[in-house]
């Protein structure tokens, strides 16, 4: 269990894949929540067609950034968003300022078609996330890493994955993961978690017994990777504002994530 001064989650916008590059939906993304005040920039994404520049250098240039601002990309799939929140946070509690997290992917280059566990599960999303930390406060993050060749990808595609293992993984060894995490303190006002599979992510939360906190997205959106979990709080934004809620992220052969995040009382966000 990891302690950090508090991540305060002020803006989240979504943009969806229709054609665009990464770089285009990243750059559109984060001109919806602004740049006022940022200091870092990080970029959660597998898919990113440059080995450099990297995404987040990139994002840092379209918005007119200072040199000075620290800006790198962070590469964990399906677990990214918690994984970017706790950076974020660090970030924030150490230089000062807010920080710019970009989560998203454009997967369709990865899926074979022709593979019945793939073809038509993965879309293309992005998001673009406003973080701010509160000495006075704590959040609590955990992970989970072990390899495992029921999910892969290699550097050009395809994505492999063997359904009924990762299911098994969610429902075994992430449920007892999140479990443990939250028995060490008190429960979230509501349940974001990576939207890998409707009726898993259902059977996770009523696990947790946090049915009735459940964010989603619509499940035309498919899977669009780890930004399903801000894209359900942009989604969600008036009801969460002044919440805490549980991020989780599963998946990418194998990782897990998770953290309790602070809600803006004054939230914004937006989907296009």
């Amino acid at each position: 269990m990891i302690s950090v001064p508090e991540v305060v989650v002020e803006r989240v916008a979504a943009a969806a894949g229709s054609g665009e590059s990464l770089a285009d939906l990243a750059a559109k993304s984060a001109r919806e929540v602004g740049a006022d005040g940022v200091t870092a920039v990080v970029a959660a994404t597998f898919s990113n067609t440059e080995r450099f520049p990297s995404l987040a250098v990139r994002v840092a240039a379209s918005l007119g950034l200072p040199s000075s601002v620290a800006a790198f990309d962070v590469q964990m799939a399906c677990s990214a968003y918690p994984y970017a929140l706790y950076l974020a946070g660090r970030l924030a509690a150490d230089m000062g300022g807010k920080v710019l997290v970009i989560d998203g992917d454009v997967q369709s280059p990865f899926v074979d078609a022709g593979d019945h566990a793939t073809g038509g599960i993965f879309s293309d999303a992005c998001t673009a996330t406003v973080v701010s930390a509160d000495a006075a406060a704590g959040s609590r993050f955990d992970f989970l890493s072990r390899c495992d060749e029921a999910l892969t990808c290699s550097s050009s595609g395809p994505i492999r994955m063997d359904g009924f293992k990762v299911f098994s993984f969610v429902a075994t060894e992430v449920s007892k993961f999140l479990k443990d995490f939250l028995s060490d303190g008190p429960s979230p006002d509501f349940f974001a978690p990576h939207q890998a599979q409707p009726y898993m992510v259902r059977q996770l939360a009523d696990g947790l017994g946090l049915k009735d906190a459940l964010l989603t997205i619509p499940e035309e959106t498919k899977n669009p990777g780890s930004c399903s979990v801000p894209m359900s709080l942009a989604l969600n934004a008036e009801k969460i504002a002044g919440s805490r809620v549980l991020v989780a992220g599963f998946g990418a052969g194998y990782s897990a994530s998770a953290g309790i995040v602070r809600i803006s009382g004054a939230f914004e966000g937006r989907v296009s």
